[in-house]
């Protein structure tokens, strides 16, 4: 599948998230000192939105139960998450975040 605009650098500052709709999924795109990470939006918890999470370095952690994830590669990194996220390839071109959700 070709990359996709997910949004725009200036609408993710450093050390925030952002949701976005790309292709009928719901995503979280992450702005870690200037680069850009995607994953699925939902905790696979209990289903927080997780562009809501504090951003911590290069983990997020759930606004609702505090589960932590890897938002380079979607991991989930404590309890009470039991499951990964996907995560998605990013590319920025001009302004630019694409993703490609495959």
């Amino acid at each position: 599948m070709a990359f996709v605009k997910a949004v725009m650098t200036s609408e993710v500052p450093p050390g925030k998230g952002k949701q976005v709709k790309v292709g009928g999924k719901t995503l979280a795109v992450f702005n870690v000192n200037g680069t850009f990470y995607a994953i699925d939006d939902t905790c696979s918890h209990r289903g927080a939105s997780l562009a809501e999470g504090e951003l911590e370095g290069h983990q997020v952690i759930c606004p609702w139960h505090a589960a932590a994830f890897d938002v380079t590669s979607g991991a989930h990194l404590s309890p009470p998450a039991r499951r990964d996220v996907a995560c998605y390839k990013v590319q920025v071109v001009g302004d630019e975040v694409q993703v490609d959700i495959g």
